[in-house]
């Protein structure tokens, strides 16, 4: 029995499709094929399903085995634009899966050209140049856009138009392009326009950046290279921790990871910073040069983690470090963050926490004066109220 009769007689054996070194002899056997044997070995694996893990791994060594005997040299990329464009070349689709696979790699220019070649193409090539073109526009590609998007309208097109398009050219086609996907890129381009005003309900239901529609629009301001009223960002910000110390009453599987032993001890506190949205709106607040409201947080975050750390109920958490220790350290600083927050957000808590003494600056009363004020000692009396020295 020759090499290739043996595996295919044999490679379907259920001890195969348990590990790849079960599969050492089939894969040695295939490097002792002719050319002409590894196309029909390949043309019987190529039948199967790839997630057949035995399929796959002798498919793999046959194309490995193809490149040993006849090794694989890159065409030129004009060549392959030139298989791509002639529809009865019997090349079209080896040279699309070509192009894609080096079009990375190749200088700006090449990339034009491959990219040109495929806005010239069926529907599903010309998606694939509109998604390089979200990233990697350039102007000499706008004639051919524009024909492309008045002519079918397709999303993936308008998405190129919203992000490079001229705004008043983008404004004169609301019709096609405002649909819900699109709205957040609506109003990054259209921000500024007389005549759009931006609906921060939709922003609530379709949004791009996050689940919150604070957070959404002030992603908006900050694409868009907007300017801010002084505050709002900080406003913003606090409503967002706080809305998700109401939400989360225990910690998200990503925090309670934080919470064990590598997250608390070391130095390596909780902080803010972890809760959802908070680094979100933390680059928003970076991208709009809001430097003082940026270093007025970090200092308050600072503030937070000191007050869990110098707290005897984190010390009694150290020292009994129980089962449930992940979900008791979230409590305690969800409950930190609510007692350090500032006083006109402490209204919007929905959970009950022990609020921070206030410090009262006033100067104390003596006794002697005290004494010498017979009205305040009766109502003290009348109170039953009791004084301490």
């Amino acid at each position: 029995m020759n090499a290739l009769d043996y595996i295919l007689k044999n490679y379907q054996c259920p001890q195969y499709e348990k590990s790849s070194k079960e599969r050492a002899v089939l894969r040695a056997l295939v490097h002792t094929l002719q050319q002409e044997e590894l196309k029909v070995l390949k043309r019987k694996l190529k039948r199967h399903s790839s997630t057949w893990s035995v399929v796959t791994d002798l498919y793999n060594e046959v194309v490995k085995a193809e490149n040993y005997i006849v090794p694989q040299r890159n065409e030129a990329i004009s060549s392959l634009i030139e298989q791509f464009v002639d529809k009865k070349s019997g090349k079209v689709e080896s040279a699309r899966k070509k192009l894609r696979n080096r079009f990375d790699k190749q200088d700006f220019l090449i990339q034009r050209k491959i990219i040109k070649a495929f806005l010239l193409s069926a529907k599903q090539d010309r998606m694939w140049a509109y998604n390089r073109l979200k990233g990697n526009w350039d102007n000499s590609f706008y004639d051919e856009v524009k024909v492309l998007w008045e002519l079918y309208h397709e999303n993936g097109c308008g998405h190129v138009v919203l992000r490079h398009f001229p705004v008043e050219y983008v404004y004169n086609n609301l019709s096609h392009l405002d649909i819900d996907e699109n709205y957040t890129w609506l109003c990054i381009r259209l921000i500024n326009h007389p005549q759009f005003q931006i609906d921060k309900e939709r922003l609530r239901e379709h949004y791009t950046f996050c689940g919150h529609y604070d957070v959404e629009y002030l992603y908006i301001l900050a694409k868009s290279n907007s300017q801010i009223e002084e505050g709002t960002a900080t406003q913003i910000l606090y409503k967002q921790i706080i809305h998700y110390l109401n939400a989360c009453s225990s910690p998200c599987t990503i925090l309670k990871g934080k919470f064990d032993n590598y997250g608390v001890y070391g130095g390596n506190y909780p902080t803010t910073k972890w809760l959802d949205n908070v680094s979100h709106v933390l680059w928003c607040m970076g991208r709009l040069g809001l430097t003082e409201e940026l270093i007025a947080y970090e200092e308050w975050d600072g503030i937070v983690q000191r007050e869990f750390i110098d707290s005897v109920d984190y010390d009694e958490l150290i020292k009994y470090h129980t089962t449930d220790f992940s979900e008791k350290c979230y409590m305690l600083f969800r409950n930190t963050i609510a007692k350090c927050l500032p006083n006109e957000y402490k209204h919007l808590i929905c959970f009950p926490y022990s609020p921070v003494d206030v410090i009262d600056d006033k100067p104390k009363m003596s006794m002697s004066e005290l004494k010498s004020n017979p009205a305040l000692n009766v109502l003290i009396d009348q109170l039953g109220l009791e004084v301490v020295e």
